[in-house]
């Protein structure tokens, strides 16, 4: 148990420090310091400051998303659920300030251990998507389309649409349109 806690040391020092002073300016000194750990320590746990990081976003990122995903549990059309998952998904990096620190950092820098994150995060997201989409499936609703590829089509399409189109009640209309055609399951008139 005294090990947990100075591992989650570690994880809370880290997140504080990647987000206020960005990946480059966290060192593992820093890290022990915020801690209140001998730098040692940290070896106990990591081999290096890239699987910090890692490790930080990754466990970030899935207590927010679930946290935030509670609130879609009880929809139930699948359609409406997966397009709030994919715009939360997109916003992530506008609202969450610990990764869009770690976002605005990789736009100035292109560091690759930032990238490593951003992927991991990427494949849980197409993971989800591809489990929604499956439920359509099954239940009905969606064709059966190519998975994970359309998972990944779909987020992709969602942070595309989030940077750079000009939304409006209209856009937001039409992609919930474009997401209908593109994943429901045509009827045969002869069946």
């Amino acid at each position: 148990m005294k090990d947990l806690g100075k591992k989650e040391k570690i994880i809370q020092s880290a997140t504080r420090l990647f987000s206020s002073l960005g990946f480059r300016g966290t060192t593992l000194s820093k890290i022990a310091g915020e801690a209140g750990i001998g730098k040692g320590t940290i070896y106990y746990y990591y081999n290096d400051k890239n699987e910090i990081l890692l490790d930080c976003y990754m466990r970030h990122i899935r207590k927010t998303r679930s946290e935030a995903f509670k609130a879609y549990r009880t929809e139930k059309d699948i359609l409406v659920k997966l397009r709030k998952i994919l715009r939360y998904l997109s916003a992530e990096i506008h609202h969450d300030s610990f990764v869009s620190s770690l976002f605005e950092e990789y736009k100035e820098y292109r560091i690759p251990e930032i990238e490593k994150c951003f992927t991991s995060g990427e494949e849980e997201s197409v993971q989800l998507i591809c489990k929604l989409i499956r439920e359509g499936q099954e239940q009905g609703y969606y064709a059966h389309v190519p998975l994970p590829l359309t998972a990944f089509m779909l987020v992709r399409m969602i942070f595309a649409y989030e940077l750079d189109y000009e939304k409006t009640e209209q856009s937001d209309l039409h992609l919930k349109q474009l997401l209908r055609h593109m994943l429901r399951r045509e009827i045969d008139p002869l069946n």
